[in-house]
């Protein structure tokens, strides 16, 4: 049987479990010691099914469009990106996992709540080849000591970023789309890092 590719088991996962609330699938899509940093998240298997089931309690979307925009893969991480319309109000959500064995290992995300008119069409679009190394160098170069983390294909890169802004701290994702060695878009979604969290990993 041909392997899923982790892209795949994540688009999985993002329409089973987060979409459709099957949290009795979750032990297909993800490891019993998952490691979560997301603030609202507990580790582990279990603190996922309680989330997916304190989703279920809630009423269902309307929405009849995905609300993922944007997956690209690199080794064992995969970045999401979506757009969330919900009870009045409309959200953008970056995601980061690290599959480990065709499995969820690891979960890193920002959420940050949008104006209803803004576009992202200007980074969705379609992903075309480009000198992966280089992009990454380039911005590398450009976030310097605040980079945590950087994945990338074709042309797109999403990096993950600690920052601070006077006595505060913030969890900043970033999508770059560049073509022969240039930036042409980006989009930022960032999320304070709360005092206390569910789990003792931290959001980076």
């Amino acid at each position: 049987m041909e392997q899923k590719s982790n892209k795949t088991i994540v688009a999985g996962f993002y329409k089973r479990i987060v979409g459709q609330r099957e949290s009795s699938l979750i032990n297909q899509y993800v490891r019993e010691d998952y490691i979560q940093h997301s603030p609202m998240g507990k580790d582990g298997r279990e603190g996922l099914f309680e989330m997916v089931e304190f989703l279920k309690s809630l009423p269902p979307s309307t929405e009849t469009q995905s609300p993922v925009k944007m997956l690209i893969a690199e080794g064992d991480m995969v970045a999401g990106l979506l757009d969330i319309k919900f009870m009045g109000k409309r959200m953008l959500v970056v995601d980061l996992f690290r599959l480990q064995d065709g499995l969820l290992a690891e979960h890193w995300d920002v959420v940050q709540e949008i104006d209803a008119d803004l576009s992202i069409d200007h980074i969705i679009a379609d992903e075309n080849a480009s000198d992966l190394l280089a992009n990454k160098e380039l911005i590398t170069d450009l976030l310097g000591v605040n980079l945590r983390r950087l994945i990338g294909e074709g042309d797109v890169i999403v990096s993950q970023s600690e920052i601070t802004e006077g006595d505060n701290v913030f969890a900043q994702y970033d999508v770059f789309r560049l073509k022969d060695g240039i930036i042409q878009s980006q989009l930022t979604v960032k999320q304070q890092v709360p005092d206390v969290m569910m789990h003792n990993n931290g959001m980076f």
